[in-house]
């Protein structure tokens, strides 16, 4: 049997075509993960399958096609799970180059190739060399047989003789139909825990330390997600709320959802915020920065 007709333990499926985007399917006996390798590796699926439960989250929209007049993050914008990179905030200059409002890694094809297609285990590299920056960008995802999630290694590199800075983390949104009322958010601290309030109720914002690099989400009937990653790298979790009470755009009280997103700084308004902020990651000439993410279902 050919590695991409394998129908039983860990398997990959390419080749695929979503509503218009390629699409890499990663899959075992328990856990689906699809990327969008056109749209930024965008992850639009987290589908533990003994409980048919998917913790991607998806807007009012959902997922589109690219068009002429609606190109920039906001708009494209489905929900889901992305990569920030090399800045946070909206569209600036920076030392002369055009930077794009949350970075061009969210709105760029990458290339990826598989390292690995075994039935014990998987794991395929995703790559992108930014246009704006001279900076390289390595995604690999892992998978072995049996495991409710996944793991991610990724490394960052300059590839010129100059110092580069630039900010990096991942745009992670839970919501319905996994998130109900009474989901409990245990935050990094250890210590706080957040309980989800009825629909309808108002949102807020919050920057939080990463702690240890932790947070999990368990609904009442006890099922949920954690997620872990290297708080060194990304030391600040942004904590989003929008519950329904707020109708302004460009959600109009549409949704009900949380977004728990790990960065390298605090939300700024261009990058040169950052850097005079001292949060900024630098990195040396031909300087790397390496780290790690994980996701994993936790049940009873």
């Amino acid at each position: 049997m050919r590695a991409d007709d394998r129908n039983f333990g860990c398997r990959i499926k390419r080749d695929l075509v979503y509503k218009g985007y390629e699409a890499v399917v990663m899959e075992n006996e328990a856990f689906r993960l699809t990327v969008l390798p056109g749209k930024g590796t965008d992850l639009i699926e987290l589908l533990h399958k003994p409980t048919d439960t998917d913790f991607a989250w998806f807007t009012r929209l959902g997922l589109r096609p690219k068009e002429a007049a609606f190109h920039d993050f906001q708009s494209q914008y489905e929900g889901g799970w992305q990569e920030i990179l090399p800045n946070l905030g909206g569209r600036h200059t920076h030392r002369g180059t055009e930077l794009a409002a949350y970075g061009e890694a969210a709105l760029s094809a990458w290339r990826y190739d598989i390292e690995e297609d075994g039935p014990a285990r998987i794991r395929v590299v995703f790559r992108l060399e930014l246009r704006s920056l001279p900076l390289a960008i390595e995604k690999r995802f892992e998978m072995t047989s049996g495991e409710a999630g996944f793991r991610l290694e990724e490394r960052l590199t300059n590839v010129s003789p100059a110092v580069v800075h630039a900010d990096w983390g991942h745009h992670i949104t839970f919501g319905e139909p996994f998130l109900v009322p009474g989901t409990l958010i245990s935050l990094p601290d250890g210590e706080t825990t957040y309980e989800l309030p009825a629909k309808g109720s108002p949102g807020g914002f919050g920057v939080l330390p990463a702690g240890p690099g932790r947070y999990a989400l368990m609904r009442p009937d006890d099922i949920g997600a954690e997620v872990s990653w290297d708080a060194q790298v990304w030391p600040f979790l942004w904590f989003w709320r929008d519950h329904g009470g707020d109708t302004s755009p460009p959600y109009f009280g549409s949704h009900y959802n949380v977004g728990l997103e790990m960065f390298s700084s605090p939300p700024s308004a261009a990058l040169e915020d950052s850097i005079a902020a001292g949060t900024a990651l630098r990195l040396e000439p031909y300087g790397t920065i390496d780290a790690r993410l994980a996701f994993r279902v936790l049940l009873p």
